[in-house]
């Protein structure tokens, strides 16, 4: 019976299984695969030259090439949380050995010569017959009696240059993973941890931002804390010198658009110069890699305490932080918070000049775990009257003549509105003087017109206020309720 090859999923699928099942057991290919494996391990961590001894040894062509989505990490990875998985435990895989000795024969200082009994004669046969069995045993008995004479003299073996510089990268690439090594741009000699690296430094603000603190409208409380975290130890260290510590965490919360993130902004462009801003993203942190998110998080935490005074500003960070008894986490998110969760906890003994500055909308997914970590937590409030009135007029009066019947009218309908929609509402309405502009028409210059476009004026102002549907106000509610309850 002849077997089919045709079929989408049928023989053809079955058929192709069986050939990957007999090249998984055969050994020649078997080991030819693990050669290639190991020669891109050489390759990716910079020993060429063993790469290039082991391409002419092992005879690796170029008729093959690696997959894509296999490496000699990945498996050590998968190998591992298996044997993990199945027998509660990691495997061991290199164990220390035991120290090596030498054995040094003790020369006498007065050696006496043996001299040799007299032969007897024998037949030419018989002489060559026993003088080879003496001679093999004049030698065991030499080396019977030097053993039986002389001490025994056991050393540990000196351990040579080599040895020491490979001791000496060892304990290096173990205080780089640890984080326990100075100097940043030195440190990291694995190409591994130099990416991972450069990927924290592109975090680094180096922009040129021009704004103040006397550019924020309101939330003075916010203000008061951050400058008490940053600016305080910075202008005045001495009173912080007898054991008390600055702020070291504070978590904003409040309804999108009320100036979490402009705070962030507001805190970069005062310290710039002074003070190491690290503006953190999820795509940033989160890696497809297994375990290369928590490496990304203890090279940040590294640096920031290398380059302190440092800033670490999470924005959304409830994308980061959500709650871990969720029966949709992955594994890898649970790992990565619970890595987030002990470099936060040990700030204060081993990072110090770190602050911490958190953004949220959504301050009741957080997990209750990382709101203990938070030292501060703060409601970012909406601007009040005054407040408005001194934000429109700053938005406002260089495009268009408020008069304060209109300011008070549009202060009114601008009520719970948050500041960015307050923004936005005044940024429709240079954008109508843009059109206005733009038009090609008939312009009349009399007086009763002169009055009617300042009514119509007046009328499109009105009109992009009330277009404007405040989103903080359903949030407001629940937002200040939580301040009760958690707020600090």
């Amino acid at each position: 019976m002849k077997m089919k090859t045709q079929g989408k999923y049928g023989v053809t699928a079955t058929a192709a299984a069986q050939v990957l099942c007999e090249d998984v057991r055969n050994f020649s290919t078997r080991r030819r695969n693990i050669l290639y494996l190991m020669h891109r391990y050489l390759v990716e961590n910079g020993y060429y030259s063993s790469a290039e001894a082991l391409k002419t040894e092992g005879r690796l062509t170029e008729e093959y090439e690696l997959c894509d989505n296999i490496d000699l990490d990945g498996m050590y990875l998968e190998y591992a949380s298996f044997f993990n998985m199945k027998f509660g435990k990691y495997p061991k895989i290199l164990k220390k050995m035991a120290p090596k000795i030498k054995v040094e024969m003790a020369a006498g200082k007065n050696q006496e010569k043996s001299v040799a009994p007299p032969k007897e004669i024998l037949p030419p046969k018989k002489q060559t017959a026993e003088a080879s069995l003496a001679n093999w045993h004049l030698g065991v008995g030499a080396a019977t009696a030097a053993l039986n004479e002389q001490p025994l003299q056991i050393k540990k073996m000196e351990t040579t240059a080599a040895a020491d510089s490979m001791s000496g990268q060892e304990n290096r690439a173990c205080e780089i993973e640890h984080g326990h090594l100075g100097g940043d741009d030195a440190l990291f000699s694995s190409l591994d941890w130099q990416s991972l690296a450069e990927l924290v430094k592109t975090s680094i603000l180096q922009e040129n931002i021009k704004l103040r603190w006397s550019d924020v409208c309101g939330n003075q409380r916010a203000i008061e804390l951050i400058k008490e975290a940053v600016l305080t130890p910075i202008e005045f260290p001495q009173l912080f010198a007898h054991g008390l510590k600055p702020w070291r965490s504070l978590l904003l919360h409040g309804p999108p658009g009320s100036g979490k993130t402009l705070l962030a902004k507001a805190l970069y462009s005062e310290t710039q110069g002074q003070v190491t801003f690290f503006n953190i993203t999820a795509s940033i942190m989160v890696s497809k890699w297994r375990g290369e998110s928590e490496k990304i998080l203890r090279v940040l935490f590294h640096m920031a305490a290398k380059r302190a005074p440092s800033v670490i500003f999470f924005d959304e960070i409830e994308s980061l932080t959500s709650k871990r008894d969720r029966a949709t986490d992955h594994e890898s998110s649970k790992r990565f918070k619970n890595e987030l969760l002990q470099l936060l906890d040990g700030m204060e003994h081993t990072l110090n000049g770190v602050f911490v500055l958190a953004s949220t909308n959504l301050p009741w997914d957080i997990d209750e775990a990382f709101l203990r970590r938070f030292e501060k937590k703060l409601l970012v409030q909406l601007p009040n009257e005054a407040e408005r009135s001194c934000l429109i007029s700053r938005l406002l009066g260089s495009s268009i003549s408020l008069n304060p019947r209109l300011l008070e009218q549009l202060v009114a309908i601008s009520d719970q509105f948050t500041g960015d929609e307050i923004r936005l509402a005044c940024k429709e309405i240079s954008m109508h003087r843009v059109r206005c502009a733009t038009k090609v028409g008939d312009h009349r210059s009399t007086g009763a017109s002169s009055k009617e476009s300042q009514a119509v004026m007046e009328a499109n102002v009105e009109k992009a206020f009330r277009q404007v549907r405040p989103l903080g106000q359903k949030l407001l509610a629940k937002h200040e309720q939580w301040q009760q309850e958690n707020g600090s």
